[in-house]
């Protein structure tokens, strides 16, 4: 483009023609890779300045993709001194992360709504006190392969990020029973919850989610070889909006407790046995409200 001045005719690029807040960082930037901002920056001061202004006011920031390519330094530049972001994904990166690098970010960041760190090694407790003291309105917390995970910082979290509703804690080996009771009694609005590959978890922990979590539509335990078709009774029984759940590997789980879920239309990872009845299982046990009787007129 050019322009018309009183010195003459300047040259003009889309980036001084848009409007930054209302149209490149809302409706443009955010259709680029990462790889795209960064070749963007490159091209001129003005461009820099943009990525660094979209970079500091954008809402969701998801590394993953590029989780294995990006260093510690790019970190920091693709953060900078943003303080208003609802979506932080950082799983993956698992080879430079640390408590150093991310615990400013959630100091800063009191408005995050999801947060995933699944599979990042090198964290320790101090990241999850930070988003325990700081992270109250968080609604779903992604720790899967977080060995690292202790029981003293994850109850911090349960008791103080009480609108929590998705939750992953497979292989967190470290969660038991009373870490799990403790966020089915804070944590009332959850939803879906993984539980899976944590192997001391028993009956105890799934009788407190099938009391505590009434609204739960997913519960995966695969692994959890001590949990029992008692406690998956329980879930059926106070559970009433389960969609999804898995069990395999479950050992003492069996049709005896999976078969109510399957007449109820739950999503159940294990294949029914060749040759099972629903129909003749809910007569068995009087569930005539779920499938209703077919009646033929000769």
């Amino acid at each position: 483009y050019k322009m018309a001045t009183g010195e003459g005719t300047k040259k003009m690029t889309v980036l001084d023609v848009l409007p930054w807040e209302d149209v490149l960082n809302k409706h443009v930037l955010p259709c680029l890779s990462i790889t795209d901002l960064f070749q963007l920056r490159q091209a001129s001061s003005h461009a820099l300045h943009l990525v660094t202004t979209f970079f500091n006011s954008t809402f969701k920031i998801d590394l993953s993709p590029f989780s294995g390519k990006i260093t510690a330094d790019a970190f920091q530049l693709i953060i900078g001194e943003n303080d208003v972001l609802n979506v932080l994904v950082l799983s993956g990166c698992k080879n430079w992360l640390t408590d150093r690098l991310l615990v400013p970010v959630i100091e800063r960041n009191k408005r995050l709504l999801r947060l995933n760190i699944s599979s990042c090694l090198y964290l320790e407790s101090d990241t999850i006190r930070a988003v325990a003291d700081n992270c109250h309105s968080l609604t779903a917390l992604s720790l899967k392969d977080c060995h690292w995970l202790s029981v003293p910082s994850f109850l911090m979290v349960a008791v103080n990020c009480r609108d929590l509703e998705k939750v992953d804690l497979t292989s967190c080996w470290e969660i038991d029973d009373e870490c799990v009771t403790s966020m089915a009694v804070a944590c009332k609005k959850m939803t879906h919850l993984s539980l899976a590959k944590i192997y001391g978890i028993t009956n105890r922990a799934i009788d407190a989610i099938a009391k505590g979590c009434p609204r739960l539509q997913y519960l995966d335990v695969q692994g959890c070889w001590r949990v029992t078709n008692s406690a998956i009774r329980n879930i059926g029984e106070y559970c009433k909006h389960l969609r999804v759940i898995k069990v395999s590997d479950c050992r003492d789980v069996t049709e005896a407790s999976l078969a109510r879920l399957r007449l109820r239309g739950v999503k159940v990872d294990v294949p029914a046995p060749v040759g099972l009845n629903l129909s003749r299982i809910e007569h068995t046990f009087g569930h005539s409200e779920l499938i209703p009787p077919l009646y033929l007129q000769i």
